[in-house]
């Protein structure tokens, strides 16, 4: 995919491109400070960012029109890191502020998919004439937002037993 194809996907012109990079710069800010200073626990929340992970992961994906093939492997490096985030993720600490339940994740998981969302796009802009080089990245984004929503379960598990220990109702 060359710079004008990537181009056409968020608008016509390069400002359109600029903008959208802009907004995820201050999406993946906001994400990281929440991680370093805690984030209140709610079921819902846990989910919801892994589901948008896996959207953004998927339209890069499909952004590059894969075979049924590049689906599957795909696929197949999201369970890879499923499993890698239920066994690795770890460093989840819960606390109580203000009557409620707070978490502070490892923000290692975070920055290892956002460098892989950056090389995703970083192929397709400096590389696209390189044979299946997007479908590596594409497959390495798949992996990793396997592993966020991994780490999404680990999180939860850990947080019922926190409830069990300190006897907090369910948020």
């Amino acid at each position: 995919m060359a710079v004008a194809d990537l181009s056409s996907l968020y608008g016509s012109s390069a400002g359109s491109i600029d903008t959208v990079l802009i907004v995820l710069a201050i999406i993946f800010t906001l994400r990281i400070y929440r991680i370093v200073n805690g984030t209140k626990f709610s079921t819902i929340g846990l989910y919801r960012l892994p589901a948008i992970y896996l959207i953004l992961a998927a339209f890069s994906l499909i952004a590059l029109n894969p075979s049924y093939l590049d689906v599957a492997i795909a696929a197949v490096a999201l369970i890879v890191g499923l499993l890698i985030g239920l066994r690795l993720a770890g460093g989840v600490h819960f606390f109580e502020k203000s009557g409620a339940v707070y978490y502070k994740r490892s923000i290692l998981i975070m920055i290892i998919w956002l460098a892989s969302f950056i090389i995703r796009f970083g192929v397709d802009l400096f590389y696209s004439s390189v044979p299946y080089a997007s479908m590596a990245a594409g497959f390495l984004l798949s992996a990793t937002t396997g592993v966020i929503i991994g780490e999404a379960v680990h999180i939860k598990r850990n947080y019922e037993a926190f409830r069990h220990r300190v006897k907090t109702p369910e948020q």
